[in-house]
């Protein structure tokens, strides 16, 4: 297949391509012109220079891919940006995957959230909805909602490794027993290309297996270390406090899907990865 993506050079976004090459899918990228594309080229995908804004412009160009994979966020004007690349990429003839997240579900409340339950979205991402329901309107498309991602080089628990390599307390926002829903990167990247592949419509979770609380995955990370427990206040506060129960039994009879990791029993190749990437960077 011809696939185009955006956020290609993104830690969700990188691994997605990295697996539709290792499938043998051409892949073409959206690269902002000031992003490092070299790992890209490297992997034989073809880079088209521009950004979200610029979408429009290469209206006639994407007409030629089979399937459109939206995984970029901009970190300027970012609502307005990701309407602009949905609208753009849910407007062409190919199959159309947009990347929502599980925070559009909110807290559980004693409940489990599947694929079917109305959203009840978090502050942080109010605006996903309305864009959720723009890119399935046309019955081609699809939505992706990953759980918190973990792997590789870490995103949002970056600082829970870097501070335990350091011996630094790590810190959690709330009191540690909320339980988020996870997803290791390499599985999300695996849950993508099926969807993909198939061109299966409809809403898809990214959720492993993962049931342990906040307390207990630091713990993972640093055995014998320090955690530390702080209030937190506003949208980005209000996500860390979630409590989430979310399923992907649907997701998973309909793709063939099956994640092989969860986060405390894989906190070793957790480390391993991590320093890979940091040996590397360093």
């Amino acid at each position: 297949m011809r696939v185009f993506i955006t956020g290609a050079t993104g830690y969700v976004g990188g691994a997605v391509a990295a697996a539709l090459r290792d499938r043998g899918h051409e892949v073409a990228a959206l690269v902002r012109p000031e992003s490092d594309a070299s790992e890209l080229r490297e992997r034989g995908a073809f880079i088209i220079s521009g950004d979200l804004g610029t979408l429009p412009e290469l209206t006639a160009a994407l007409s030629a891919y089979d399937a459109l994979v939206h995984a970029a966020f901009s970190t300027h004007d970012a609502v307005a940006q990701d309407r602009i690349a949905v609208e753009t990429l849910s407007s062409q003839k190919g199959f159309f995957l947009f990347t929502s997240g599980v925070w559009v579900l909110g807290n559980s409340n004693g409940k489990t959230l599947t694929e079917s339950s109305p959203v009840n979205p978090l502050p942080l991402v109010a605006w996903r909805p309305p864009h959720e329901k723009l890119a399935l309107a046309n019955g081609r498309g699809a939505v992706i909602r990953p759980g918190c991602v973990y792997g590789g080089k870490q995103s949002l628990l970056a600082g829970w490794f870097a501070s335990a390599d350091q011996n630094q307390p790590l810190k959690i926002v709330g009191d540690g027993k909320n339980r988020w829903a996870m997803v290791e990167l390499h599985d999300l990247a695996d849950c993508f290309v099926r969807v993909i592949e198939q061109r299966a419509t409809g809403i898809f979770h990214a959720v492993d297996d993962t049931r342990s609380t906040l307390n207990e995955c630091a713990r993972a990370v640093t055995p014998y270390g320090k955690i530390e427990h702080a209030p937190g206040e506003g949208p980005f506060a209000a996500a860390l406090l979630a409590n989430q129960n979310v399923s992907s039994d649907a997701t998973r009879q309909k793709l063939g899907w099956t994640p092989r990791r969860m986060f405390v029993s894989s906190v070793d190749e957790q480390w391993q990865e991590w320093k890979a990437v940091t040996r590397l960077l360093a």
